[in-house]
């Protein structure tokens, strides 16, 4: 969800800028032809700013106006005319559109059209009236409707409710008991999940691993309208619950195997004199005793111990609604924390060993873990996988 959202926001500025940038190279006698009477006058008045007479801006921008504000004017009328009381929002932003509109142009006058020897004409109003008015009107308008809303004592329309009491408080900040009833609509347009850890296996556990594994952190899953708690509070009334149902706790049993392999090597050992027929010692052409070389096989032998040793926590991510006590949504989930150990030791002469194999060496049996520390290490996976899982199935507790 919070990818959508920053997803969104971004395609959002995008759309701006290239808006922004259509404009910027758009002339504002298009943007007036095309009806686009804002953009047109704000055009206008940057050229105006950079060069005051200018005869073909000042009559594009006096046109626009009047059109825009005509524009206005008529779609103020016509909503009043419906006489729907949710229609004053829509009035209020009407009127301080153009009193805005002609808080821009004010600056610049007054301006002529000196190739028609005349100055152009703004209609300058004073809206104040207008503006507070349909203020008043739109704020007891969202006010009072905010409150029929929260009557109905649904989720979905406090959540709406909240919405238009944010409207009243933009309109007025102390407007009545504004700010209580935010915090009304607040509390009841939220979801409150509760998240709970749960031993169904029938092997008891010591009371710290039960405690280790419900400290998660989840305050930053919390959206506008989602709120998670990991530790009940009595007299308050949450609407999921959401259950790690641990229905398997298994610590394997501490494995040894031990496998051997020889390794063998031919090296030099001294020499021997090559004797003729006779028995003795033969001599080369210098007179010097002949010899040869003379080799052994020395071999060694090699252990290796292999130790393993498995803790597994595995069951289910129950999903609970509070009201009806049905169960809305079940993932399975499983966490395995492995220990893994070689160790290398060597009976003849090492000196047969390749390499690689000499490198191994020294390592010794390593104690086994207590099955108690691999369980709160598997427990502490299992608390990541729960929490990417809720944070994928938000939409789940609405």
């Amino acid at each position: 969800m919070e990818n959508r959202l920053i997803l969104n926001s971004q395609k959002t500025v995008i759309c701006l800028l290239i808006s922004a940038f259509i404009i910027s190279c758009t002339s504002s006698s298009k943007l007036m032809k095309s009806g686009n009477y804002d953009a047109a006058i704000q055009k206008s008045i940057q050229t105006l700013k950079r060069k005051k007479q200018n005869d073909n801006e000042v009559v594009i921008l006096e046109q626009s106006y009047q059109k825009a504000n005509d524009r206005d004017r008529d779609r103020i009328a016509f909503l009043k005319k419906e006489g729907r009381p949710d229609n004053w929002d829509e009035i209020f932003t009407l009127y301080a559109r153009m009193s805005q509109r002609q808080q821009n142009i004010k600056p610049l006058l007054p301006l002529r059209v000196t190739v028609q020897n005349r100055e152009a004409h703004f209609d300058i109003v004073n809206y104040d009236d207008e503006i507070i008015q349909s203020k008043n009107n739109a704020t007891e308008y969202f006010y009072t409707h905010a409150l029929s809303l929260l009557e109905k004592n649904v989720r979905v329309d406090a959540r709406k409710a909240y919405g238009e009491l944010r409207k009243v408080k933009s309109f007025s900040a102390n407007y009545k008991d504004v700010d209580k009833e935010l915090v009304r609509a607040k509390n009841m347009g939220t979801s409150y999940v509760l998240f709970k850890m749960k031993n169904t296996t029938g092997v008891p556990l010591p009371p710290t691993f039960e405690d280790e594994l419900t400290k998660i952190s989840l305050t930053d899953l919390n959206t506008e309208w989602l709120s998670y708690y990991t530790h009940e509070t009595k007299g308050w009334e949450y609407d999921y619950t959401i259950v790690v149902n641990m229905k398997n706790i298994n610590v394997s049993p501490e494995g040894i195997k031990e496998t051997s392999h020889t390794e063998s090597k031919t090296i030099p050992d001294g020499f021997q004199y090559v004797l003729d027929s006779h028995g003795n010692v033969k001599k080369d052409s210098a007179g010097n005793d002949m010899k040869t070389p003379k080799t052994k096989t020395i071999s060694c032998n090699v252990i290796e111990t292999y130790q393993s040793k498995k803790a597994i926590i595995a069951g289910t991510l129950d999903y609970f609604n509070n009201s009806t006590g049905q169960i809305i949504k079940t993932d399975p989930i499983a966490s395995e924390n492995f220990f893994e150990f070689h160790s290398w030791a060597a009976v003849g002469d090492i000196e047969a060993l390749k390499h690689e194999t000499k490198e191994k060496l020294g390592n010794r049996p390593m104690p086994f873990p207590p099955g108690f520390d691999m369980l709160l290490q598997a427990g502490e996976t299992l608390k990541g996988m729960a929490k990417t899982i809720i944070n994928n199935n938000r939409a789940v507790l609405n």
